[in-house]
């Protein structure tokens, strides 16, 4: 039987095979259980873009690149080694031997090149397959899948490719359209695009999946919506490569079997007192994402409980729409930038946990300058003065924010800024509320105009922190950059290319700083989006005094696999 005839065939496997696990089991010494306020929106690789349903997809399969703990730097995974032509075009990836999927299938190059094309050929509208739009061509040495411009095999070319003639198994060629200093870190953890999935028992590469194997450490084997996932280690295969790929004292466990634990149990809790209460009460042994910043101060004086600070490269922002009025003028744009007061906002919400932030590159990470004003009123009524708005003719806007994906605190947030704004008695703000979904699709539609987001990081570099609003998806999150109407935006817009583009043609680090620092005095200038606070509270983990492993990093990847019970 071809692998075409078995990819169309097998429509259920993974989910299948966990459905009967029973509730009584979950407390048992080798369970792990976590606790978070976070969500999975759609177990789509193609169609995903929020970080639980990235973390979750994280657990169960690997990508060619992975950044070890503690690590910014991609390292071996998939791929043992790699290298690049020298016109920085063509990246040549050498594939681990003896990994194998869930389903049992081997992986090898026709398994990741299919999965990778299979994603861009879906190109779901909420994914974040754009992150990998440059690549060109897929191959296995002599098969490939090739289109211009970028990878769009249909279904038929890549079931004929899993069919085709391979010389080298294990030998991955991935052509580029040009030069890209950020494409290896595009490669790595947790970014769903490029993670492998099996072809025999992921659903079909027409649709959407609702089913898949992955190259483990675990495999999920229940889903219960807004209440919780299971997951199963896999079979010692994993081990075999993947433990020696750990750092002390975790490869040392992961070989003699200690972790990663057999099963693990993540529940979801409606908010973040649930959350408290669940981990105080001794429901969980591990509670991430997110608790409320006076709980985490509160936590931290409980002798049963240990409270875990990580790093945090998670960012909050302000974003205006600059071809809807009134924000199409920069210097109502100018003049919201210098009303809003960092830090009561981090005062009287988090309590003094979160950091103020003056750039979208945050402080932790190569190129990170203070480039936004800090609060200036005066300066704040003269823009608006600019602008035509005075005390008998205000400026009313209205501010947009979501309820509870970002936390149970967004309301706060919202008066707060309200009251800055409006202590120009220029600005009077309306604050309005939408569900995520449907503040996702007004903001991709271009109608909000001024609202709240937030960002972590989908690779390590400043890059991710400018060019996906500025040039990457302007539509998409909401600027609209590219469909600037004031010749003063569009001259933003051109010279964000210009600067953005040209720092990822190099791979000097020197040149690539200077170009980053001048993006960021550009968007102070430019205000198309306000960065508010560096998110700490969210790189906080709260756990049982019996529980080990756990690792908070700048990559924020929460490695379930790491963590063990004494």
């Amino acid at each position: 039987m071809s692998l075409r005839v078995r990819l169309i065939g097998i429509a259920v496997l993974v989910l299948a095979l966990g459905l009967t696990l029973s509730l009584g089991a979950l407390t048992q010494e080798n369970v792990l259980t976590i606790g978070t306020t976070d969500k999975i929106t759609q177990l789509v690789f193609a169609n995903s873009y929020d970080y639980w349903t990235w973390h979750t997809f994280q657990q169960v399969t690997g990508t060619l690149v992975t950044l070890q703990p503690g690590s910014t730097e991609p390292s071996p995974s998939l791929a043992e080694s790699w290298s690049v032509s020298q016109d920085g075009t063509v990246w040549t990836f050498n594939l681990r031997k003896g990994v194998t999927f869930s389903d049992g299938e081997e992986f090898n190059c026709q398994a990741m090149a299919w999965s990778i094309g299979r994603n861009i050929y879906l190109n779901g509208p909420e994914g974040a397959v754009g992150l990998i739009n440059m690549i060109r061509e897929l191959s296995c040495p002599p098969a490939k899948l090739e289109a211009e411009p970028g990878v769009k095999p249909t279904p038929d070319e890549l079931a004929a490719f899993l069919d085709a003639r391979v010389d080298d198994p294990y030998k991955l060629i991935i052509k580029i359209t040009k030069p890209d200093a950020t494409f290896l870190a595009r490669l790595a953890d947790p970014i769903t695009p490029v993670m492998a999935t099996s072809p025999v028992s992921t659903t079909p590469a027409d649709q959407f999946e609702t089913t898949f194997a992955g190259t483990g450490p675990f495999r999920l084997v229940e889903l219960v919506a807004e209440e919780r996932t299971v997951y199963e280690i896999c079979p010692n295969t994993w081990k075999t490569w993947a433990c020696p790929l750990l750092p002390e004292p975790h490869r040392t466990l992961c070989v003699n079997s200690t972790i990663p634990m057999p099963k693990v149990v993540e529940v979801f809790y409606a908010d973040s007192a649930s959350l408290r209460a669940a981990v105080e009460a001794g429901e969980v042994d591990v509670g991430y994402r997110s608790f409320y910043a006076e709980d985490i101060l509160d936590l931290q004086r409980n002798p049963n409980l240990q409270v875990l600070a990580g790093p945090s490269l998670s960012v909050r922002y302000i974003v205006f729409t600059v071809n809807m009025p009134p924000f199409d003028n920069v210097h109502v744009r100018r003049a919201i930038s210098y009303a809003v007061d960092r830090d009561e906002l981090n005062f009287k919400v988090f309590a003094g946990l979160n950091a103020p932030l003056y750039s979208m590159v945050p402080p932790g990470l190569w190129s990170h300058i203070d480039a936004f004003p800090t609060r200036d009123l005066t300066k704040a009524v003269a823009e608006l003065n600019t602008a035509g708005y005075s005390a008998t003719n205000p400026l009313e806007i209205t501010l947009w924010y979501t309820p509870t994906h970002y936390g149970n605190t967004e309301a706060d947030v919202a008066a707060i800024l309200k009251a800055n704004l409006e202590a120009t008695e220029i600005i009077k703000v309306k604050v309005q509320v939408l569900e995520w979904g449907t503040y996702v699709e007004r903001m991709s539609e271009g109608s909000l105009g001024f609202f709240l987001l937030g960002w972590y990081p989908d690779f390590i570099d400043p890059d991710n922190y400018l060019a996906p609003w500025l040039t990457e998806s302007p539509e998409g999150l909401g600027t609209y950059l590219n469909q600037a109407t004031s010749g003063y935006d569009q001259s933003c817009y051109d010279q964000f290319v210009d600067l953005l583009e040209g720092a990822k043609e190099t791979t000097d680090i020197g040149a690539r700083t200077a170009k980053y620092e001048a993006a960021q005095r550009l968007l102070a200038d430019c205000a198309v989006m306000i960065p508010l606070w560096q998110n700490n509270t969210q790189a906080y983990a709260v756990a049982q005094k019996n529980v080990k492993g756990i690792i908070l990093d700048a990559s924020m990847n929460f490695r379930d696999w790491l963590i063990y019970k004494e």
